[in-house]
This record gives structure tokens, C-alpha cells and sequence, in this order.
């Protein structure tokens, strides 16, 4: 295992959607499965096309970062942030979880929101992502249960005052 296998972080280029889609299926089936059915699991996920449903999300006006791999420069995780400081989309690829990739990440646009003037940060997170933001002194302000295609699922309600 490599201790921390980004080259580089970099904005969300045209093209990168196919890229952010993997990464996505990855993360949920590889990482949210843990904690969550397989039914929903692929309620989560949804249908295809995914590559230009996150096209269609990073062309609203939102910020996105990537996280790129040392060997072979593909992207392997990735945050947005919209203008009212909500974090959206917050993903790795389940090969580079737990090796600070995605607090690289989080550093970047907590920056970024910081030097904006932004005095809150929030989210809707997932289990994983949930004990992952705790750590980083997000706080959760609600459990959420609602439906995705018909699938009960639950995630939490959380920020981050800056």
C-alpha cells in the first residue's frame, strides 16, 4: 500500500465526468455497502447514463476538485462545492480510502471557502462519510430518512462553521 498515492489536486475539467461516474460506482458499492443494503445500494446509484449526470451537475456553476494518481494520473476522488457553501458530491475510490486523499481534498475546499468569506459549510452525509466529517469537526445536526427511487435510506444533515 502506498502511503498517499495523489500527484496532484486540480479543478474539475470538461471530460472528467466519466471519470467522477467510476469513481462514484466505486465508492457507494465498495465503501457505502458497509453500510448500507444492496437494495440501496443501487436505488443510490441510480440509472445510466451517470457520466452525464455529473457532466450536467459540474456545469451549473459549482466548484469541483479532483484528486489524481501518482502512478498513472487518473482521477480517484473528488468534492464540489456549490455556491451557498454546500458539499454535494464528496468520493474516493475505494482503493485510495483511509490514505488522506479525500482530506487533501476537503483541505483545498475548506480553503477555498474560508478565503471566500463562507462561514458555513454543509452536507449530507452518508454513514462513512458521517464518522469520516466527524473527524474533521463537521457536526451532525439531523438523521435524514427519506426514499431514493422508492428505497427507504436514511444520511445526516451536518456542517461545519468556519
Amino acid at each position: 500500500m502506498r502511503p498517499h498515492p495523489v500527484s496532484a489536486i486540480r479543478p474539475y475539467r470538461d471530460g472528467d465526468a466519466e471519470a467522477l461516474a467510476t469513481v462514484f460506482e466505486r465508492a457507494v458499492r465498495g465503501i457505502a455497502a458497509r453500510d448500507y443494503s444492496p437494495a440501496q445500494i443501487e436505488a443510490w446509484i441510480g440509472p445510466e447514463p451517470r457520466a452525464d449526470r455529473f457532466g450536467a451537475r459540474m456545469a451549473d456553476g459549482r466548484r469541483c476538485w479532483v484528486a489524481l494518481d501518482d502512478d498513472d494520473g487518473r482521477v480517484t476522488a473528488f468534492v464540489d462545492l456549490e455556491a451557498d457553501g454546500h458539499i454535494d458530491l464528496l468520493f474516493a475510490d475505494p482503493e485510495v480510502a483511509g490514505r488522506g486523499v479525500t482530506s487533501d481534498l476537503l483541505d483545498v475546499l475548506e480553503r477555498t471557502a474560508r478565503d471566500e468569506g463562507m462561514s458555513r459549510l454543509y452536507v449530507e452525509a452518508s454513514e462513512a462519510a458521517r464518522r469520516f466529517l466527524l473527524k474533521r469537526g463537521y457536526v451532525v445536526e439531523r438523521r435524514r430518512d427519506f426514499e431514493i427511487r422508492g428505497v427507504a435510506i436514511h444520511n445526516y444533515a451536518m456542517e461545519l462553521r468556519l
